[in-house]
């Protein structure tokens, strides 16, 4: 009875895998149970009913593998009949495509259900029909393919010396399956063999590393076990300083994360059972958390009227602590930062405005110059009306030079003259930059002619209006 129980857990554990696309798993557990039945001899009716309708399922999924890999192998039959349709002039070259096929056919046979017994004659045929034009060739790849073969002896060999050499006490999983993966990639490396050879060779391979297989498994099942007494000890904690209980909670996650693996597909579901037996402790956290969001919820909609307050919201955002690492966190801060650019932009815009109209406050009597560096406003108030052109053309050059803004060919020499005289006055360290604006701006204002400004002045300020567009972060 107790072996009837255990053939119907693995029919429903071959379901599971039906169900969740592992086929070769889920075939793997049919084929188990058929041996054992055949072992055992009697069995209840119920269970053959259950062992019939997943044998069902196997050939269903082995039909469905066929579906999908039949027409690649007749694809494989087409790619031979063309090439003994028209062969290679080259033996070598043909024996190559010819092997580059077969190579192709065995790994379908490999990955999926084998070839039936008609498309494997005929492909049998064709590649012996292909074989007739090298036949010279034929018996170096013959060599090559008996070559194969004892590589491939050699690392079923590697294997049975490896489980001998180990049986006694195991290395740790990762390493086998490295082993195991290393092997792998290297049997795969001499293919392809002998017909004659390749089922034999696949069989002693399989069973060479099956000592390998069934080792990791038992210290996944280790492992797991291990793993799930921890999450029933995380269960058992009931201290009733929340604290206290997180601190143990930690302690065992830190054993759990210790253990080894418990297999590729159950540490998703134990990690989940380990955090989902801990949220009793952090429920107080996930309380805070759940405020702190619905703020950070209600600061990114405030943020969304242009009279909020900035300062009053960075004050809120401080005391935001839960939600720190979180996505809803880093939005809002790069909510507050485009908020911030948006508004620098706005007065940066109305600053340039408000420089590029310099030239329309010459002598004006109103004081409300706020955005206006309080010198160049009294310069505007009562200008010099010097009207010196090369002094209006030497500032427009400079101001384009801090700007980087290439002069007119025109004024080179001048651009040339004044990128020196630039240099120098950096190096000395006389003046900042915004210094430097100012006083341009106030020389450009005391050198025009009049207040109504003529069309070489009005040119050269256009360009003056262009480099204060490049300086907006710069104006005095």
């Amino acid at each position: 009875m107790e072996t009837h129980k255990i053939l119907f857990e693995s029919l429903d554990k071959a379901e599971k895998h039906f169900e969740a696309g592992e086929i070769r798993l889920a075939q793997k557990l049919v084929n188990e149970v058929s041996r054992t039945m055949k072992a055992e001899g009697k069995v209840s009716n119920k269970l053959r009913h259950r062992f019939n309708f997943m044998s069902a399922q196997s050939r269903y999924f082995n039909d469905i593998s066929s579906f999908a890999t039949n027409p690649k192998r007749n694809e494989i039959i087409k790619e031979i009949e063309a090439l003994i349709a028209q062969p290679h002039e080259n033996p070598k070259k043909q024996a190559n495509e010819i092997h580059g096929l077969q190579t192709k056919w065995q790994l379908l046979d490999q990955t999926s259900k084998p070839a039936g017994r008609e498309q494997w004659i005929t492909f049998k045929k064709l590649t012996d029909k292909a074989w007739e034009p090298c036949a010279q060739y034929y018996e170096e790849l013959k060599n090559i393919k008996i070559s194969n073969a004892q590589e491939r002896e050699k690392i079923i060999q590697t294997l049975i010396q490896y489980s001998n050499d180990n049986s006694d006490k195991w290395p740790g999983l990762i390493e086998m399956s490295k082993f195991l993966s290393k092997t792998f990639q290297t049997w795969q490396s001499y293919a392809p063999v002998l017909d004659e050879d390749f089922s034999k060779l696949k069989t002693a391979y399989q069973d060479a590393r099956k000592p390998i297989n069934n080792a990791i498994k038992d210290q996944e099942n280790k492992n797991h076990k291990i793993k799930e007494s921890l999450i029933e000890k995380v269960k058992l904690i009931n201290d009733e300083d929340t604290q206290a209980c997180i601190q143990k909670f930690k302690k065992i996650k830190r054993d759990y994360q210790d253990a080894g693996p418990a297999g590729k597909k159950n540490e998703p579901i134990l990690w989940k059972k380990l955090n989902q037996a801990a949220d009793r402790f952090f429920e107080a956290d996930k309380a805070i958390i759940n405020n702190e969001l619905e703020v950070i919820k209600d600061l990114t909609a405030e943020l969304q009227s242009e009279d909020c307050s900035i300062k009053d919201i960075k004050n809120s955002v401080s005391e935001l602590n839960k939600t720190r690492k979180s996505p809803e966190f880093s939005n809002l801060q790069k909510a507050i930062k485009a908020y911030e650019n948006k508004k620098i932009d706005k007065i940066n815009a109305d600053k340039i405005k408000v420089y590029q109209d310099l030239i329309t406050l010459l002598e004006t009597a109103d004081e409300n110059h706020l955005s206006i560096h309080n010198e160049i406003f009294k310069a505007l108030k009562k200008p010099l009306y010097t009207g010196n052109k090369d002094k209006l053309q030497e500032c427009t050059v400079k101001l384009e030079l801090i700007a980087k803004i290439e002069p007119p060919d025109t004024d080179k020499i001048i651009k040339q003259k004044l990128a020196l005289q630039m240099l120098q006055e950096k190096f000395s360290g006389t003046k900042n930059i915004n210094d430097e604006i100012k006083d341009l701006l106030i020389a450009f204002i005391n050198n025009l002619k009049s207040k109504k400004i003529s069309a070489a002045e009005t040119k050269l300020w256009k360009r003056m209006c262009e480099a204060i567009q490049k300086l907006a972060n710069q104006l005095p």
